[in-house]
């Protein structure tokens, strides 16, 4: 069967299974006439929902249950005997709420909406979200929220937050390696708020919602702060200096680094219980390190020497941001934010390879405004209207107008060829549900509409690149004289890049320094018009149902369908469904029949003791193991960015040429004009979309057991399992037939680069992850166990043949096999905490090329053959095996991302002391929870009510944040190309999990970051 007759049958299977499970659901009622239940909807005191607060209701014997508000702000608590109640509500940033003596009835539900105040950090608690495990959908346990002190422990900075936050994701499961879904408040592509403005982030929660886009897993969603009904504010101040951190390992000397950063806070009231507001701005300002590592030549003697130095690129951002949360009427709240976000970067594109002289300068611009509606239509109904517009501009500039250098692997120097380009981007997002609970069912239908504009300037290459690849040449002496029966050597790429600068200055012709293994390799240049426009939308709409089938047994079927334009995809349909269910609900525990009767008592019973009563049947509890699974399909939509590049690359709008004809590469170092280049026949390279381009579809599937063991703690064991089809890649569909020069399209063509959908991926892994409390100290951890395989980018068949890719289904180069992470924080009463967080992968894999174009494709992406004879030219004998760059046919071409990269380890810790001041605040008077203001246990034993701290309404911290405590050196992934001069070695620190100051890792080895911080 084929893999589209596969993908859909089950497609058809995953919609029958949806349709069947929501016919099903819909046709139950609710039989329950011995217990009764109590539900409701969790607001603030604006009208503004709640998610995720903990509710929990005690009876008269002192036994409890427990469960949270969803995404919606809503709860249930079900199969309670009927009797009298004390509820209790806790949420992060919100008073502890409680109401006495809620009364349930057999067979009826008593609605209890529940509105929540808002308070001070100190006046509220955390709420403990590890505390058992559930059957509700959206509480897998091997989820992470954080919200209070957890988000204390994390680095303030927003680049270095968001960069902690995607790595507490875990490993990527997408099939090209993007980075997780970030949603803010609802919405995708927001900007990352300040740390200040965050209530509440959830990672890896509810991974078959038909609401989401993507899947759950390595989702993150963060929450802001709604206004305040007091007027609360701080202020604060990061420092980071190089005297705090280690030497970057990978430059000479430790170079000047500075981070500055200031910011503010202020919430309050408008109109008592009608509006408030938050309010936050800051500014930042660094002076980080971009090391560039090369190898280059000395001007005049043209010896290859190492290029080493470290650069402070400056940059500042400022932003504002401000929310209005307004209650129109009982039923009906509106909330309102506005962000602003502005920076500058210079010394931008140094780096690595790039010298001093590829230089640029960018500003960045964005605003965005959300708008959030919400209609509490009844007590079992909820809609709620989103809508979204941001306005963006971002505007690059060249420092030289020199066209650029590309010696492979070895440096990049001239200009930056990027000119003065900018890129303007308007978008809109509109989203509209309805929830509501019928029965056992809980379902919420919605839809969303995207629309995004984008103006592109971009004069990129405009200027010209001439690159030198290596080849093959004669050996040379050391005074360029060719040695006698030296024979055919491997030239490097910087080896002809010399050759060609020594011959020219000797005077030799073009046709004499190419025969000695000198010229240039390939020539591109673009030019016309530099602007481009594209506009896209796209739209999704969705059925989610959580039918509590039983109370330890709950069914999540899903229904969406998703379009967009500028492709023509129709057939987006996207069936999931999941389950949770606990087979022994309660721990197990069956209830206890009344002793039976004695005949006569062995012992007088002691005076004035109490009958023994017989013993009741203990309702059901919390479940101590829960069983979870699910499938669905996932679509990942087309870019804009696709749509840009094949109207800016038509053929007509702009000209871009890549050449490798020597009689055009021979001018070097002159550019040749376009104009030129066009009288000269050269055949343009154009871009499109081909006609069947699609968003690949995701199979994505799970099974997981959840277990909560002694003090609390949740084991959760995984098997994800994605298979994806129709994944997006670039073919040069008109590249030359194997062996020969002759392109199938014609010779007047040049490459012609289809963005095709016929690409896989396959990804499975293992997880395990706990976490919980124990004695006060927070933790959470993970083991991931990943085999990941995806095809490549498109661009690289065979050396001999560029249209075999049957080679190229292996390693996925952003899938490390073993993942480890987690974290934990401990906060003593005198207001100090610690906080952990540590990451550690095994390598991840690299590929290893020849660094040469030999089958006329003009990419440099051929890889090499195992040696069979040791003898060859260019043979080179590494730990990873003996590699011939120049395979005849019958050799054995290495596998794809062959190499496997150094490991990475980083240990990151802060540590912070509250100082509180000013006059005491007297706590708040609760009524008593039983007669004589007695808490009465599970067992029945009187308790005394817990004491209320002291409250201070002024409060000092100062914290320290150091990434990488160990000062571990972490290498990139070493160069693959065989003709560089750094081949097999790393040449810079890993960048893909940066923790310090801009989210970046180049300031040292091991940063450090001060912050005090003053609030009332």
């Amino acid at each position: 069967m084929s893999p589209a007759a596969t993908h859909l049958q089950r497609l058809i299977t995953c919609g029958a299974i949806s349709v069947a499970c929501v016919a099903t659901a819909f046709s139950q009622t609710n039989n329950g006439a011995i217990n009764g239940s109590i539900k409701g909807t969790v607001t603030d005191q604006l009208g503004a929902l709640v998610v995720n607060a903990e509710i929990t209701v005690r009876d008269r014997s002192g036994k409890e249950r427990t469960t949270t508000s969803n995404t919606d702000g809503n709860y249930e608590l079900k199969t309670l005997p009927a009797g009298n109640y004390d509820v209790r509500v806790v949420a992060t940033g919100f008073n502890v709420f409680e109401q006495k003596n809620v009364q349930v009835k057999p067979g009826k539900t008593a609605v209890l909406d529940l509105q929540l105040a808002i308070g001070t950090l100190e006046q509220t608690v955390t709420v403990d979200n590890k505390k058992g495990v559930s059957t509700d959908s959206d509480r897998n346990a091997d989820s992470v929220v954080l919200s209070g002190r957890e988000l204390e422990a994390l680095p303030n900075d927003p680049d270095a937050l968001l960069a902690t936050l995607q790595a507490m994701s875990g490993p990527v499961q997408g099939e090209n390696g993007g980075g997780p879904q970030v949603k803010v408040d609802g919405f995708s592509n927001g900007q990352m708020p300040p740390k200040e403005a965050i209530r509440e982030v959830r990672i890896n929660n509810n991974p078959y919602s038909a609401e989401n886009e993507y899947m759950g897993w390595n989702g993150i969603e963060i929450f802001t702060q709604p206004g305040s009904e007091k007027w609360h504010g701080n202020l604060g101040f990061n420092f980071a200096d190089e005297s705090l951190n280690s030497r970057n390992p990978f430059a000479f000397r430790r170079a000047p680094f500075q981070q500055r950063a200031f910011n503010g806070s202020l919430s309050g009231p408008i109109v008592k219980k009608r509006a408030s507001f938050n309010l936050y701005a800051g500014r930042n300002a660094s002076e980080t390190n971009s090391v560039v590592n090369a190898t280059t030549l000395d001007p005049s003697t043209l010896v290859p020497f190492r290029f080493n130095q470290t650069f402070v690129p400056p940059q500042r951002s400022e932003y504002v941001s401000a929310r209005l949360d307004l209650k129109l009427n009982k039923k009906h709240t509106l909330v309102g934010s506005y962000d602003f976000n502005e920076g500058a970067q210079g010394l931008q594109g140094i780096g690595g390879f790039s010298l001093p002289s590829r230089a640029f300068s960018s500003h960045r611009q964005n605003h965005n405004f959300q708008l959030v509606e919400t209609a509490l239509i009844n007590e079992k109904t909820v809609n709620e209207t989103r809508f979204q517009f941001s306005h963006s501009i971002f505007r690059q500039t060249a420092n030289t107008a020199l066209p650029a250098l590309n010696v492979i692997d070895s440096f990049f120097g001239g200009g930056a060829q990027v000119g003065t380009a900018s890129n303007r981007q308007d978008r809109a997002d509109l989203q509209n549900f309805t929830s509501w609970q019928a029965g056992k069912h809980f379902i919420k239908v919605g839809e969303r509409v995207r629309y995004v504009r984008i103006r592109s300037i971009s004069p990129g290459n405009f200027g010209g690149t001439y690159t030198f690849a290596g080849g093959l040449g004669p050996a040379l002496d050391r005074n360029d004289n060719v040695v006698p029966g030296g024979g055919t050597i491997q030239v490097s790429s910087l080896e002809q890049y010399r050759r060609t600068l020594s011959f020219q200055r000797q005077g030799l012709s073009a046709a004499q320094i190419r025969s000695l293994g000198g010229g240039a390799t390939q020539f591109s240049i673009a030019g016309g018009n530099p602007e481009a426009r594209v506009a896209q939308a796209d739209i999704s709409v969705y059925v989610q149902d959580e039918w509590k089938l039983r109370p330890n047994l709950t069914i999540s079927p899903g229904l969406r369908y998703e379009n967009q334009d500028n492709i023509r995809s129709k057939f987006n349909i996207a069936p999931r469904i999941s389950f949770a269910w606990s087979p022994l609900f309660g721990g197990g525990k069956k209830p206890e029949p009344p002793p039976a009767k004695e005949a006569a008592p062995t012992a007088p019973a002691a005076a004035g003791a109490a009958p023994a009563a017989a013993a009741k049947p203990k309702p059901p509890g919390q479940p101590k193991t829960v069983i979870r699974g699910g499938f669905g399909i996932f679509y990942n939509r087309i870019n804009e960015d696709l749509s840009l590049q094949a109207r800016r690359f038509n053929g007509f709008n702009q000209q871009q040429f890549v050449v490798t004809d020597p009689s055009v590469l021979d001018f070097f170092p002159v550019i040749p004009a376009v104009t030129l280049l066009t009288a000269f026949a050269q055949p343009q390279t154009r871009r499109e979309l081909a006609a069947t381009l699609s968003p690949s579809a995701a199979f994505r599937s799970s099974f997981s057991v959840e277990r909560l063991l002694p003090h609390k703690v949740k084991l959760t064991l995984t098997y994800f399992h994605t298979h994806t089809l129709r994944t997006t890649r670039t073919v040069n569909i008109n590249a030359p037939l194997a062996g020969t020069a002759v392109r199938p399209l014609g010779q007047s063509e040049g490459n012609i680069l289809q963005y095709q959908s016929t690409g896989r991926a396959r990804v499975d892994q293992l997880n395990v992850n706990i976490q919980g409390t124990i004695k006060k100290i927070n933790f959470w951890s993970g083991y991931n166990l990943t085999y990941a395989k995806n095809t490549d980018g498109g661009t690289s068949g065979s050396p001999f043949d560029p249209y075999d890719f049957s080679r190229e289904f292996d390693r996925n180069p952003n899938a490390a096999k073993h993942f480890f992470y987690g974290g934990g924080y401990y906060q003593t009463k005198s207001g100090f905490s610690i906080n952990m967080f540590m990451i550690a992968t095994s390598g991840t894999p690299f590929n290893i090329t020849t660094g040469r174009d030999t089958n006329g494709d003009t990419f440099f992406s051929e890889r090499p053959a195992f040696a069979t004879d040791l003898t060859r030219p260019g043979v080179i004998v590494t730990p990873l095996g003996a590699f011939d760059p120049n395979p005849v046919p019958g050799q054995t071409i290495i596998p794809r991302n062959f190499g496997n990269g150094p490991h990475f380890a980083s240990v990151n810790v802060g540590l912070e002391k509250v100082f509180k001041f000013g006059r005491a605040i007297p706590p708040p008077k609760a009524a008593p929870a039983s007669a004589g203001g007695n808490v009465v246990s599970a067992t029945g034993e009187q308790k005394p009510p817990p004491k209320q701290p002291i409250q201070r309404p002024y409060s000092f911290a100062l914290s320290v944040y150091i990434s990488n405590i160990l000062n571990h050196t972490n290498k990139g992934n070493p160069v693959g190309n065989m003709a560089s001069p750094f081949f097999l070695q790393s040449t810079s620190t890993n960048t893909n999990f940066s923790f310090g100051p801009g989210g970046g890792g180049n300031g040292g080895n091991r940063l450090m970051t001060v912050r005090l911080r003053l609030g009332f």
